[in-house]
């Protein structure tokens, strides 16, 4: 079945990238589905990647199923529109293996030729490591991805390990929030042990998401011998122009 053909259509309002997460937790999976249509791709940091709604629709039951296992609840962080993607952040508070954790979790809406859209999901799936599926890996847009000079400027500096030009992009106040949510402040220098300890990268960027405020980053990110790993990095800007706040979301 198609997606024109699915009816009554989804009740699920708003940006999709702003609805998946709400949704899943819901249970509301019927009208995500719908939402979703049969044009859809998925890609789950804990379930892989899935086509078509014949593989869409057991992956939402499987990754809703893990979320209600944990008692999860979701809380809205940021919503950044770009030109041709949109970025959803937040945070999901469940149980995991018997203890409490609070997950920053995102989601990138990518708009594609044909009514196509793709979903790219980050968040550290610990604790449910059995059976996890290798992620695809993004194709690098290469010198057509362009970024601002400021977030251009940070991310050369930390290509390069020249980390006190890259955090002279940042306030003096802001800070840095890891995949795992702790949160590395500039004051104390916990900003800058974190950029150090990342060593030399190679980060080759796989798209952006800007609204003047946010600049949501998407990549392929290698450090050390380990194997390049998809990331998404959201740049918030304060009012002096400069960054306020790094939310960093790998596996």
């Amino acid at each position: 079945m198609n997606d024109d053909a699915r009816s009554p259509p989804s009740a699920l309002k708003g940006r999709l990238a702003d609805v998946y997460f709400p949704a899943l937790v819901s249970g509301s999976l019927e009208a995500l589905s719908r939402r979703l249509g049969n044009r859809a791709t998925i890609d789950d940091p804990l379930y892989g990647r899935a086509s078509s709604l014949a593989s869409i629709d057991p992956l939402l039951a499987r990754v809703a199923g893990f979320f209600a296992d944990g008692g999860a609840s979701y809380q809205h962080v940021c919503s950044t529109t770009g030109v041709d993607r949109d970025a959803a952040e937040g945070r999901l508070a469940m149980t995991i293996n018997g203890e409490a954790r609070t997950l920053p979790v995102a989601v990138v809406a990518e708009r594609r030729r044909l009514r196509e859209i793709e979903l790219r999901v980050y968040y550290v799936p610990e604790g449910a490591s059995v059976g996890r599926r290798p992620r695809t890996q993004l194709v690098s847009s290469g010198p057509q991805a362009t970024l601002a000079q400021l977030v251009l400027s940070i991310v050369d500096g930390l290509r390069t390990g020249a980390i006190d030009d890259a955090l002279a992009g940042f306030e003096e106040g802001s800070r840095i929030v890891d995949p795992g949510g702790r949160v590395h402040a500039k004051t104390d220098g916990t900003m800058h042990t974190f950029a150090a300890g990342l060593g030399a990268i190679e980060l080759q960027i796989g798209g952006t998401a800007d609204d003047g405020r946010t600049c949501c980053v998407e990549a392929m990110l290698r450090h050390g011998n380990k194997d390049a790993v998809p990331v998404l990095l959201a740049f918030e800007r304060g009012d002096s122009g400069l960054v306020r706040e790094l939310r960093v979301y790998w596996e």
